[in-house]
């Protein structure tokens, strides 16, 4: 009898078992899809183009994309591509230093002095490596920095700050992601990172974007962004805020990145880098283009003229 029992209980648990399987892993899959795509027409207009320039081989196949754009007025994330793949960050991770660096400004652990102004301008606005290194010196080294972003803002899952940026400007090691660069736009422009207002004011000084100019985005258009730009990786991202057919101010993230990492080996350098950056960063305006067209005409009702 207490055999017959034994064998019930087993059998009754496989059964369980059996149900509940086909539960979690329809649930996992579900997770891992809508982390990967949002299943919306400008997504699939980005994806067609990212196609359309690897068939043409402008594009290789060891280029891999990452790009997010997100409405912050509705509240809607309109394009996530690999946004969670982390990434070399080039000259992106100036942004995270800089947010390090007013971190311990506001806790009284640092001075913002002319001094220190003159870099931050020269860091946001020229890229300068010299500048970048200064504040990561400043700040205890790169070990220092990496903590007070991970102890202060755990939201930012994929970066990472490792090393000074080398002479020569070839930073391979330092990494983020497209996923962690919109939020830390989102988070700035929502005023909840330490002196955002004064981190907008370095982000809007006029750069060599690859967002807005020699795009047919408006003048009228507000810029906040930080470029980055290495053999082997080509990124822009930023805040862009358009005026609705109101006059309403609507702003939107814009997060773009390409990178080859098979680029950091010199030997698979086979073209210069001035054409390798220039067919990326066409890539990078011409979908932001796209992401300006749709979201001026499809989020708030805009009609642009006929191109």
């Amino acid at each position: 009898m207490f055999g017959c029992l034994r064998k019930f209980r087993i059998l009754l648990i496989c059964c369980s078992i059996g149900l509940l399987l086909p539960i979690f892993t329809l649930s996992g899959a579900t997770s891992r899809n809508s982390q990967s795509s949002i299943d919306s027409p400008l997504e699939a207009n980005f994806e067609k183009h990212i196609k359309r320039q690897r068939s043409r081989r402008i594009l290789s196949t060891t280029d891999r994309t990452s790009f997010v754009v997100y409405d912050i007025s509705k509240n809607t994330k309109l394009v996530s591509i690999n946004e969670n793949r982390q990434m070399m960050a080039a000259s992106l991770i100036k942004n995270f230093v800089m947010l390090a660096y007013f971190h311990e400004v506001r806790y009284g652990r640092k001075t913002h002095t002319s001094v220190n102004k003159g870099h931050l301008r020269a860091m946001i606005q020229w890229s300068s490596n010299p500048s970048t290194n200064y504040f990561i010196r400043l700040l205890g080294g790169p070990a220092r920095v990496n903590r007070i972003l991970q102890a202060n803002y755990p939201y930012f899952k994929q970066t990472r700050i490792v090393e000074y940026i080398p002479r020569g400007g070839r930073t391979y090691r330092n990494m983020t992601s497209a996923r962690d660069l919109s939020m830390f736009c989102l988070q700035l422009w929502k005023g909840r990172l330490p002196y955002s207002d004064k981190m907008k004011y370095y982000l809007k000084l006029k750069n060599g974007d690859y967002i807005f100019k020699h795009t047919y985005i408006p003048s009228s258009v507000a810029v906040y962004n930080k470029t980055g730009t290495v053999y082997g990786l080509v990124g822009d991202g930023g805040i862009l805020v358009l005026r609705d057919p109101q006059g309403k101010p609507r702003p939107y993230v814009f997060i773009g990145m390409i990178e080859d990492r098979t680029k950091t080996n010199r030997k698979n350098r086979w073209q210069s880098f001035t054409t390798w950056r220039n067919r990326r960063t066409y890539i990078l305006r011409r979908l932001s283009e796209q992401a300006y067209k749709y979201i001026y005409e499809k989020q708030y009702g805009g009609k642009l003229a006929r191109r």
